[in-house]
């Protein structure tokens, strides 16, 4: 509960409000159940109703009305603060993901992220808006109602308090034991895998319905699915014995009260007024008390979802940049760097070589050999385990970690759209004008396809089946290079995906994109990198070869091997 007033934040005196005027809330619903055991007073004594009668009964619906407008006060209040914590929420964890190392982000499942960001976030919306001010009203109407009659009768009163004790007792020990932890750890755990296999299934169904698959076939999602399943009935099973008996408990609660109360009434040393007010204010009190006794579950499920935040907002370390800003020149050297991204295997080992400003080098070599791993770790998505790797004799470190960012354009093989506009697409939320925007679509070839779309530039992808294809994707992202204008460019396949007549329109589009510029190409496609001003070979995560394509075709056994294998593969026809 601390922790979740921490949280609150700013919003904390909302909550403050809020709970005040549930106390008030609280206050004045009890004040109806004592006009009536006046109102009793008033028959037994007077046998009929009078001007007194009337006027205590204008009091108890003017304290009903109040009671209700205090109450959708203090639910205002709880909802406005519920949803600016969970905005605020949101946005710190997405700015905090925004500022750790891509290392973090690819070891962590998308489903997890997703719990975290939506599920985990939500159920701090509901707890705020709905369960605090439950909270405040379950703990302080019980308590003003058992002060009330202790004043009345101590003897019912005494009885009357027996509920809030097996309140206590029971969450106490059902839901703060040992077993209910390791349980919500479980549930958490679970909850999280079974996301992951979902978004993996919703990416697979393509895939799966061409080979005639169904979701029991998708063995991950159907797998963590039925853990999920039997987890829950698991909990189901445990808690339901103790519920029943609380439950029927709770439900009965008056029974004491009216037992012992019948006793003394006859014994004549209780008078029907009071014990119908002891019947009528047990009732009342016991339905908050039920209201408690399903927080203790939302706060164990909470608490993990908090827990999980916290990780990423106080535990994880984010990515730290030095105080230098970015060099004059964009000479980028590889100094013996050698990178794992677990424990074992290197992925690259002892890699050297330098990258002269405003000159092209590629990087080639069979599938798995530390080309892009290479290429990412100049943009810091990793971080080198030994070695350095420099711009103008600067290590990366030393950047500044924004301005290091901001002058590397990266071209991915996996084209990556926001459901946006296409203005939105290639802008990415950079403050640029439309012409600057149609100048850097116009050079990466895609002006003329954004045009026939529907609304052109104010077209949104994906909506209405509007869609491009791989491509078009792919110039989306070259527009995008050309609008950042960036000294150092990093190609990374850029045309794994595309036919023939969009690769030629990509490429004529990267020769206008690589202009004074530093650039780094990864290709499979060996003819496209033939001119590059160096090539580096890698194998097996080491350099196996460096120089011009000419010299390695002479020099390099590995560079040798897989041209032959390209040339090739460009006479393979299938016979029929």
């Amino acid at each position: 509960m601390a922790r979740l007033l921490e949280i609150a934040g700013s919003k904390k005196w909302l909550l403050i409000l809020s709970g005040t005027l549930v106390l008030l809330h609280a206050f004045m619903a009890l004040i109806p159940y004592i006009i009536i055991f006046y109102i009793l007073q008033e028959l037994i004594q007077f046998g009929t109703a009078t001007f007194i009668t009337y006027n205590y009964l204008l009091w108890a619906l003017m304290a009903i009305a109040v009671s209700f407008i205090l109450l959708y006060a203090s639910g205002m209040a709880s909802h406005v603060a519920a949803f600016n914590i969970l905005y605020e929420l949101r946005c710190k964890i997405a700015e905090k993901l925004g500022r750790l190392p891509m290392g973090y982000i690819n070891n962590s499942s998308t489903g997890a992220l997703k719990k975290i960001l939506a599920d985990d976030v939500e159920r701090i919306e509901e707890f705020v808006a709905h369960s605090i001010p439950d909270f405040v009203k379950g703990v302080a109407l019980p308590v003003i109602i058992i002060t009330y009659l202790f004043f009345v009768d101590w003897r019912l009163a005494l009885i009357s308090f027996v509920p809030l004790i097996i309140v206590f007792v029971f969450v106490t020990v059902v839901f703060s034991s040992k077993e209910n932890k390791e349980a919500m750890q479980l549930y958490h755990d679970s909850l999280e895998k079974m996301n992951a296999g979902i978004i993996e299934f919703v990416h697979a169904l393509p895939v799966m319905k061409i080979f005639g698959q169904s979701a029991s076939a998708f063995s991950k999602y159907n797998d963590e699915v039925q853990r999920f399943d039997q987890l829950v009935k698991e909990w189901v099973k445990r808690q339901s014995p103790p519920w029943a008996v609380f439950m029927s408990f709770i439900n009965n609660a008056t029974l004491p009260v009216l037992a012992l109360g019948l006793y003394f009434y006859f014994q004549n040393s209780l008078t029907l007024p009071v014990l119908f007010l002891f019947l009528i204010l047990g009732v009342g009190y016991i339905r908050p008390i039920l209201a408690l006794s399903s927080l203790g579950s939302q706060l164990s499920m909470i608490n993990m979802g908090v827990k999980r935040m916290d990780e990423i907002l106080f535990q994880t370390k984010e990515q730290i940049g030095g105080d230098f800003p970015f060099p004059n020149t964009a000479a980028i050297a590889f100094e013996q760097v050698s990178f794992a991204y677990d424990e074992g295997i290197r992925v690259l080992d002892n890699v050297t070589f330098q990258m002269k400003p405003n000159s092209i080098t590629a990087l080639v070599g069979p599938s798995g050999s530390g080309k892009s791993t290479a290429a990412q770790l100049i943009a810091r998505y990793f971080e080198v385990n030994s070695g350095t790797i420099t711009i103008d004799n600067t290590p990366i470190q030393s950047i500044q970690i924004e301005a290091l960012y901001n002058h590397i354009s990266f071209v991915f093989q996996d084209n990556m759209m926001f459901y946006q506009t296409i203005r939105e697409n290639i802008a990415m939320d950079g403050n640029y004008s439309d012409h600057e925007i149609i100048k850097a679509a116009k050079t990466a070839r895609c002006h003329k396809f954004i045009q026939k779309l529907p609304k052109g530039y104010d077209t949104h992808f994906g909506d209405k089946g509007i869609h491009l294809s791989g491509g078009e994707q792919q110039r989306i992202q070259l527009a995008r290079a050309v609008l950042k204008d960036a000294p150092i460019l990093i190609l990374d396949e850029a045309t794994a995906f595309s036919d023939p007549e969009n690769e030629q329109q990509i490429m004529l589009a990267m020769n206008e994109l690589i202009k004074d510029k530093t650039v780094l190409i990864i290709a499979h496609r060996l003819s496209t990198i033939t001119q590059a001003d160096q090539i580096v070979v890698f194998d097996r995560g080491k350099v196996v070869g460096n120089d011009s394509h000419s010299e390695l075709l002479q020099n390099c056994p590995v560079y040798q091997k897989m041209w032959n294998a390209y040339t090739r593969s460009k006479d393979f026809s299938i016979q029929l």
